[in-house]
């Protein structure tokens, strides 16, 4: 059997490139954005802003109900925790390319990282819908 079939949208994909382009200019030390941590990232560069799908429930062949978790690497906590209230704030306040539906944030969690760096994280259930491939 040949032809189209649905299949899950890259949800991360999407955050990851609004999120890019929501947080432009909003701090004095951009942030960078991705979908894994720069291989030489330290706490002397920039913010670093990952974004993750931990998956999650589906309505096949709909939609999928991801949990999408943002961490922040920064040099400090304070830094960590705005960068990451900045994208929480943006995520639930805008409408996000590809994702029909962004809900249910947690609050923010912070860590200190092995590299030095803190990580500010947090997780929010988006509802995207499947395309065809």
């Amino acid at each position: 059997m040949t032809g189209p079939i649905r299949v899950p949208d890259d949800t991360a994909d999407a955050v990851k490139d609004y999120l890019k382009a929501a947080l432009a200019g909003r701090f004095s030390s951009a942030p960078t954005v991705g979908l894994v941590l720069p291989q030489n990232w330290t706490p002397k560069n920039a913010p670093a802003v990952v974004v993750f799908d931990d998956g999650g429930p589906s309505e096949w062949p709909i939609v999928t109900e991801p949990r999408i978790r943002v961490t922040v690497w920064a040099s400090g906590r304070t830094v960590a925790r705005q960068v990451a209230a900045a994208c929480v704030g943006l995520l639930l306040s805008r409408d996000v390319p590809r994702v029909a539906a962004v809900r249910d944030p947690s609050s923010i969690l912070d860590a200190r990282d092995d590299n030095g760096g803190i990580m500010a994280s947090f997780t929010v259930a988006v509802k995207s819908r499947t395309v065809v491939a």
